[in-house]
């Protein structure tokens, strides 16, 4: 970070952000080479400073400069190389428009404007650059986008105390949800790694050599796991009716409007990288998290039913036949144990997709969606608009 105090005004320059390859001193240093001659602008008398230390500004000559105007939005400026005679044409201004001119691609754009942003709650404010080494044989400028300068002009320099904060602290998951969640999350491991062994049979009945009764404890723990998840899930369906957040309200599982339909195909398409573009952002579950959450409890509802079924052949005597057998009878018990292995392995799929898009989204977005489920609450930047707050 760089400071430089002007006719009053305190000038601070970030660390620059290059695209392409670019290195941040030539980023640096065209950024100052295209202010005008003779510029008494505190910006640009920071920028010329802060590159002099980089490179001797006297080995180039300005040629041509052509001003900001209100429709574009950035200048232009030709410079010569006085050691070599090469010339170059440098753009600066707004960053739109800068990628406007260059005709950055769709991943370009995203990146720079998500880079931008996180500067931006900062309160600094970027300056778009590019240059251009000639025209191509079509007689059109080839431009190349270099990156980004942060910039900040303060009348004087804040305190920390006057310093506004970028970020709001907002409650979103209470801690009855919290421990449900990964009691949930122990107990379908512990789940499917006793039904595996139950089911493959190779590890589980190695242990027949020293305990005949292995099998019976590998039961047991599987049982009583089930139940522990059938009770976990009473408690989370009574939630949804009494959660103290409405982030945590059974309408916070469901796309039910038409904002939230199209949200859905927008969130669905920057999760499979097929756009670059800023999504909607949710301080909750937004809408593809909302139907995934609801997909994966219907599915917690399918294998609770199964095992049930599975549960009340043991016992023909007891009233659980009567009222779980059904199922067995209607498609036969080994489709009943089919569709109960499936479960196990949607929610091993489930389990390492859920983690790499929590990782994802706070990496993307930076909002603190994995250490909510620890804290409660997430930090959401000041400005943004959320759909649903």
């Amino acid at each position: 970070m760089k400071e430089s105090r002007e006719e009053g005004i305190h000038v601070s320059i970030g660390p620059p952000i290059p695209f392409g390859g670019e290195k941040d001193r030539d980023l640096l240093v065209a950024a100052a080479l295209s202010a005008p001659a003779g510029t008494h602008d505190p910006v640009d008398l920071a920028l010329l400073s802060t590159a002099s230390h980089k490179e001797d500004l006297r080995h180039y000559q300005q040629i041509a400069y052509t001003p900001p105007d209100p429709q574009f939005k950035r200048s232009i400026t030709r410079i010569r190389h006085l050691d070599t005679g090469r010339e170059e044409t440098i753009a600066r201004g707004d960053l739109e428009s800068v990628l406007y001119l260059c005709r950055a691609d769709e991943a370009t754009r995203y990146q720079a404007g998500l880079k931008a942003g996180l500067h931006e709650v900062n309160g600094f404010r970027v300056l778009g650059v590019a240059h251009s080494l000639g025209p191509k044989a079509d007689g059109s400028e080839q431009w190349d986008f270099m990156g980004f300068v942060p910039l900040k002009a303060t009348r004087r320099k804040a305190g920390r105390k006057e310093t506004p904060n970028a970020f709001r602290y907002v409650a979103v998951w209470d801690w009855q949800l919290r421990l449900l969640h990964w009691a949930a999350f122990i107990t379908i491991l512990v789940l499917c790694l006793t039904g595996w062994l139950i089911g493959s049979g190779r590890l589980a009945y190695a242990g027949t050599t020293e305990d005949p009764y292995f099998i019976g404890y590998l039961r047991l723990v599987h049982f009583t796991a089930g139940w522990l998840l059938v009770s976990m899930g009473v408690l989370r369906i009574a939630g949804l009716f009494v959660a103290s957040t409405k982030y945590q309200h059974w309408r916070a599982l469901f796309p039910i409007s038409l904002k939230d339909l199209k949200d859905l195909f927008r969130v669905g398409k920057n999760y499979l990288l097929c756009i670059f573009e800023h999504g909607p952002h949710y301080i909750g579950h937004n809408p593809l998290q909302q139907v995934a959450y609801t997909g994966i409890y219907l599915m917690s509802l399918l294998a609770i039913l199964t095992g049930f079924c599975l549960y009340a052949a043991y016992d023909a005597n007891n009233w659980y036949f009567s009222v779980f057998f059904w199922l067995n009878s209607l498609i036969g018990i080994q489709y009943v144990r089919l569709i109960h292995l499936f479960m196990m392995w949607v929610f091993l799929a489930f389990i390492p997709i859920h983690v790499y898009l929590a990782i994802r989204a706070d990496t993307v977005e930076r909002e603190g969606s994995i250490s909510s489920i620890f804290s409660g609450g997430r930090w959401c930047r000041k400005g943004t608009r959320f759909e649903d707050e």
